[in-house]
């Protein structure tokens, strides 16, 4: 007991990120680096968790409150902390996922992580998802949602980007209305990129921001070969977002800073009017049919199964993530008519809710493979023992790191006219089979990412069980051809890594092992390297664009400019669903901005 209050203590103090450090019992270390998988880490780390009560306000959930946000990811989180900044509102923030366990927060945990993690098998109607079989789609359910799990990247996007989305009939959305938003969450903590690029950061905010203090050998290799290429060094976040960088993550001291550590943990035991209730599925908004306006949610305990119904005096906002919002919606009757009739659901509002769906297509193609005989690190017992140790005493070395995926780039194709933003992305992924780190491998994947994709896909509710079960979820990948082009043309430029004097003089190689699928095309041919991205094309985890921002005559539009759902008064969705195209970036920055965005309009409707 006197162990398990120690560890409570250190965790309610976890928002200053200095936590079980060199205290660790040596057994628990042991466990810890000799059977790293995650059952044996969430195990060990019980004991280092406060119990959920400990943490869940224990009185009784009031009947009504004046907003309910439905999701405690990126947006749910930054949205709690903002609304709960007016005293005289109560606020409920409702999580299915459970607390945010500790070891999400050491960054090279990452594999780990699967456990807090929603998964989805989608389906490929024929268009080149690991050879039409369909990818595996992931999302974080735990509070902080999927930037508790995520590679931690800090990438807001391209000012083409957002200044397109308002000349789509969404005022108040151009790249100089939202930049302060993206500044008003930052605590800039590298402090070269604050001073090198003024008026594009800020200090205070409560999301920390510093590129991870480890870097992984291979990847400094990586960046120097990039900048051989021509893609010289850049603060993607500021002026110019055509190049090279390692990218700031969202971390502090060397932990990830997810949105529910940088946003709720400092606030969550301040605020008497911000209520949070994990481990609870919401299962309906309740809308008065008479007035067409949302009243409240109810929702069902995943530990007991008892329903419970909170009545909202002001909104109901949900951020639930783009498959789960369109599916919330939809559920509720507000969605195509013809789905929703077909699910013996009523229909209260006929919209195009679940269309519109984008991701950022990831072809993973390129294959490097240490030397013979080489591995980054020996994986054995006593070497992660020492790793761990730096990390805890230190919060150094491996431990601390993502590795390799932080070496990044972003250029154009070029077949993109009257465009100067990027279509391409480069990151580079660890080939792993160790469950509990990312930074213990001998190959890995250079990933080509389609930044701006014109495939559009949809979300549908489940055939079966359209309230339990999970939705159907189609990316239709390619299905615009110009997206298998542009991926091809950011492939032969990822092939001039190749030939630079960095991966010449490394410990790795170019694999020119032939895929498998493809071994009847002459390696390294254009005709191998369609087959290989029809074969080897994934999700990066991305979607957004099921209940999309547009003006009240776009046929695909949920929302207005003021995220408000078309036909029903005090909803809104504040989410990555939101967003008309994909920006060209990872999206927790901008999912922070849309919601930073959204906490302002809703004080300025309602004071």
């Amino acid at each position: 007991m006197l162990l398990f209050n120690i560890f409570s203590l250190l965790f309610i103090l976890y928002n200053q990120a200095y936590w079980i450090s060199s205290l660790l019992p040596q057994k628990y270390i042991s466990s810890l680096t000799c059977n790293l998988t995650y059952t044996t880490l969430l195990s060990t780390f019980k004991q280092l968790n406060p119990d959920e009560n400990i943490l869940q306000k224990l009185e009784k959930i009031p009947e009504d409150v004046d907003f309910i946000i439905v999701g405690a990811g990126s947006a749910g989180c930054v949205l709690a902390n903002r609304l709960s900044e007016n005293k005289s509102w109560n606020v409920i923030l409702i999580e299915e996922g459970g607390e945010e366990p500790l070891i999400a927060s050491i960054p090279a945990s990452l594999p780990a992580l699967e456990k807090i993690s929603r998964h989805y098998q989608t389906i490929s109607d024929g268009n080149f998802c690991l050879a039409n079989n369909g990818c595996n789609y992931i999302s974080g359910k735990v509070m902080g949602g999927t930037s508790s799990i995520n590679g931690m990247l800090y990438v807001r996007g391209n000012k083409e980007d957002f200044d397109n989305w308002a000349k789509m009939g969404n005022p108040g959305w151009r790249y100089e209305e939202v930049l302060p938003y993206f500044i008003k969450s930052e605590d800039n903590r590298d402090k070269d990129i604050v001073r090198e690029n003024p008026g594009y950061h800020g200090i205070g905010g409560y999301q920390s921001l510093e590129r991870l203090s480890y870097k992984d050998p291979i990847a400094n290799n990586l960046l120097k070969a990039l900048r051989e290429i021509g893609y010289n060094d850049t603060d993607l976040n500021g002026a110019n977002q055509i190049g090279s960088m390692h990218a700031q993550a969202i971390a502090k001291d060397g932990s990830r800073a997810s949105a529910n550590v940088a946003f709720i943990r400092p606030i969550r035991e301040k605020r008497s009017n911000l209520l949070i209730r994990t481990n609870a599925r919401v299962i309906k908004i309740i809308i008065d049919t008479e007035t067409k306006r949302a009243i409240g949610v109810e929702f069902i305990s995943t530990k007991t199964g008892a329903t419970k119904v909170v009545m909202a005096r002001k909104e109901v906002i949900v951020s639930a993530g783009t498959i789960e919002s369109a599916k919330l919606l939809m559920i509720s009757g507000i969605g195509p008519r013809d789905e929703l009739q077909k699910h013996n659901i009523n229909v209260v509002q006929n919209s195009p809710v679940g269309q519109n769906l984008q991701d950022h297509v990831t072809f993973m193609g390129i294959r490097y493979k240490l030397q013979e005989g080489e591995f980054l690190y020996n994986p054995d017992c006593a070497i992660r023992q020492l790793h761990l140790n730096e990390y805890l005493k230190f919060k150094n070395g491996p431990f601390s790191s993502v590795g390799i995926p932080h070496a990044t780039a972003f250029l154009q194709s070029h077949l993109v006219p009257n465009s100067s933003a990027p279509d391409i992305q480069f990151i580079f992924l660890p080939n792993t089979t160790s469950t509990d780190s990312c930074m213990y491998y001998n190959s890995f994947y250079q990933k080509i990412i389609l930044l701006s994709p014109k495939s559009r896909g949809y979300v549908k509710l489940n055939e079966s069980d359209p309230f339990w079960g999970n939705p159907v979820i189609n990316f239709k990948y390619f299905s615009d051809s110009s997206d298998l082009e542009r991926i091809i043309k950011g492939n032969q430029i990822g092939l001039k890594l190749i030939n630079t004097t960095a991966v010449g003089e490394s410990i790795f190689k170019f694999d020119t092992t032939p895929l498998t699928n493809c071994e009847q095309y002459e390696f390294n041919t254009e005709n191998y390297w369609r087959c290989s991205a029809v074969n080897y094309t994934t999700s990066l985890y991305h979607s957004s664009g099921t209940c999309k921002m547009g003006p009240r005559n776009d046929s695909e539009a949920v929302v207005d400019a003021r995220l408000r759902v078309y036909g029903i008064k005090s909803l809104r969705v504040a989410d990555a669903s939101i967003m008309p195209f994909v920006t060209r970036a990872n999206l927790h920055a901008t999912i922070m901005m849309i919601a930073e965005k959204a906490g302002a309009m809703i004080k300025e409707d309602w004071t």
